[in-house]
C-alpha cells in the first residue's frame, strides 16, 4: 500500500503522483497537501501547472484527475438524470427556466469566471448553485483552480468534456484502483465509487486477478511485487482530510492503514452501528499506520499554526521527522 501509494514523497513530480493514485479530492488545501505527501518536488507553482481537469467523480464528489483521463472516471459513473431534475425541482427551478439559465452561465463562462461573477453578470433572482451544479454532470461546465494553495474561490468555466461509454470507462476505473490501492474487494471498489456491487464486481472481472483470502482482489502482475513487499521503515507522513489512503477503502476495511480502536478518531462520520463512514480527518503515518490526527490554520499575521494529536507518545525520531513534516506542510501553504 504505502508503495503503490507513492507516500514518503516517492513519485518524481506532482504529475506522476497524481496518475499514480487516479485522483485527489477538489477542496484546498486537501488537493495540494496529498499530492506533497507524495511528489518529490512539489510547489504552489507547480501545482498551478499540473494539467488537469476538476469533475465529479467517485462518490460524486469533486476531484482534481489528469486532464487525459479525467473524462474516463467522470463518465464511469454518472449521476442519475432524476436525482439533477430533483434537485432543480426543489430549487424551484422549472426545466425551461433551467435551460435559460444553462445557456446564459455557458456564455458568460466562455472565459473561467468566480460563481459571484456570474451571479452579478446574469442579474438573476434564483441561486445558481443547483445550476451549476446540474451543469457540471453534464459535462459542460468545470471548476478551475484558485490562486492560492488554501483558496477554495474557484472560477467556472465552459467544457466540452469527452463522452465514454460508462461501462467501459468503469472497467478502465476498475483496473486502476486495482493498480493503485490492491489488493481490494469488490466492496471496497463499490464504497469508493458509490456505485452498485453488481457494476463493481462486473468492472473488475475485466482484469486478471488473483483470489487472496477474505475475497481480496490482486492484479495478477502485481503478485510477484505484493508477496516481495516489506513495511516502510521510519517513514512518517502527513496526510489531508479526504486523502486517497483514507478514502480508498470501504469502512470495515481500514485495518490496512489504522487499528480499529483509534478509527472513531479519525473520521467525522458514523452509520446507526456506529462504524466510521463520513469524512476522513488530516492523519499522521507511522510507518504507513494512522498514529495521530494534526490540523493547520491561520495564526497570528501571516503564520501558519499546525498542532498534532498522537494516540501514543512518539519516539524521538519520530518526533523529529514529524516536526520536519510540519515545517514543510507550513512553508507550502505560506
Amino acid at each position: 500500500m504505502y508503495e503503490r501509494q507513492r507516500l514518503g514523497r516517492a513519485a518524481p513530480d506532482a504529475k506522476t503522483a497524481l496518475v499514480d493514485v487516479i485522483a485527489v479530492y477538489s477542496s484546498h488545501p486537501s488537493a495540494p497537501l496529498s499530492l506533497h505527501a507524495r511528489a518529490a518536488t512539489f510547489d504552489a507553482t507547480a501545482f498551478r501547472r499540473l494539467p488537469t481537469v476538476r469533475l465529479p467523480a467517485m462518490r460524486g464528489s469533486i476531484h482534481v484527475l489528469p486532464e487525459k483521463t479525467g473524462h474516463l472516471a467522470f463518465r464511469a459513473l454518472p449521476e442519475a438524470p432524476a436525482r439533477s431534475a430533483r434537485r432543480l425541482r426543489n430549487a424551484g427551478i422549472s426545466d425551461a427556466r433551467y435551460a435559460e439559465l444553462r445557456a446564459a452561465v455557458l456564455d458568460a463562462a466562455a472565459k473561467p469566471v468566480p460563481a459571484r461573477a456570474l451571479s452579478t453578470a446574469l442579474d438573476v433572482e434564483e441561486s445558481l448553485t443547483p445550476v451549476l451544479r446540474a451543469m457540471t454532470h453534464e459535462g459542460v461546465l468545470v471548476r478551475v483552480g484558485a490562486t492560492g494553495l488554501r483558496s477554495n474561490e474557484l472560477l467556472w468555466g465552459a467544457a466540452e468534456v469527452p463522452e465514454a461509454d460508462p461501462d467501459e470507462a468503469l472497467a478502465w476505473l476498475a483496473g486502476e484502483y486495482l493498480r493503485a490501492f490492491g489488493p481490494v474487494r469488490v466492496a471496497d471498489f463499490a464504497w469508493w465509487t458509490g456505485t452498485t456491487k453488481g457494476r463493481a464486481k462486473a468492472a473488475l472481472a475485466e482484469h486478471e486477478t488473483e483470489e487472496l483470502d477474505g475475497g481480496l482482489l490482486l492484479r495478477a502482475q502485481d503478485v510477484e511485487a505484493f508477496e516481495r513487499a516489506t513495511p516502510p521503515r521510519g517513514a512518517v507522513d502527513l496526510i489531508p482530510k479526504w486523502d486517497p489512503i483514507a478514502m480508498g477503502w470501504a469502512p470495515d476495511g481500514r485495518g490496512r492503514f489504522a487499528d480499529d480502536a483509534v478509527l472513531p478518531r479519525l473520521y467525522e462520520g458514523r452509520d446507526q452501528g456506529g462504524a466510521t463512514t463520513g469524512d476522513s480527518l488530516p492523519m499522521v503515518l507511522v510507518d504507513g499506520e494512522a498514529v495521530g490526527t494534526w490540523s493547520v490554520r491561520a495564526g497570528d499575521g501571516d503564520e501558519l499554526e499546525t498542532t498534532v494529536d498522537l494516540f501514543d507518545k512518539p519516539t524521538p525520531n519520530v518526533r523529529r521527522a514529524l516536526d520536519e513534516r510540519l515545517a514543510e506542510v507550513r512553508a507550502l501553504l505560506a
